[in-house]
């Protein structure tokens, strides 16, 4: 007599990647994003000179950017609006990723209401000048 195996799916872990992939289409369809050919524009810079420049900083910790089918994509909060980067909003971001944080993970906390934020992103409350709250926050999440 052969057993019939059922196979058990793991239905918890389906649910988990429809969440995160909703949640990273929220974030690439939110409008507060641009590429690296809109950056390099941008900044009077080659498309190749930009992302060698993108990727030394991704590498430092200083900035994140997301890859998605095949193109990277920088979240807006990183930088003033002369595309220069932020050095508060970097070394908030160094902090995250020393923290294991994926880039992903790092744009959806700068972009996600937060209740120690008064239900107000990060981002914003950062563009507000409000770093003090914004590092409270952060480091909230590791108990520090």
């Amino acid at each position: 007599m052969t057993a019939v195996v059922e196979p058990v799916l793991d239905l918890a872990a389906a649910e988990r990647a429809r969440l995160l992939n909703q949640s990273r289409a929220t974030l690439l369809r939110s409008g507060r994003v641009v590429d690296v050919a809109l950056f390099a524009g941008a900044k009077g810079k080659s498309v190749d000179a930009a992302r060698k420049w993108l990727s030394r900083q991704r590498t430092d910790g200083r900035l994140v950017y997301v890859v998605h089918a095949g193109n990277a994509y920088l979240p807006l909060f990183q930088f003033d609006e002369a595309f220069d980067l932020d050095p508060a909003v970097s070394e908030l971001v160094s902090f995250l990723v020393a923290h294991d944080m994926s880039d992903w993970a790092v744009w959806s906390w700068f972009d996600s209401p937060s209740a120690w934020l008064g239900r107000r992103t990060p981002a914003d409350v950062v563009a507000a000048g409000d770093l003090s709250t914004v590092w409270r926050a952060a480091k909230g999440l590791f108990q520090e």
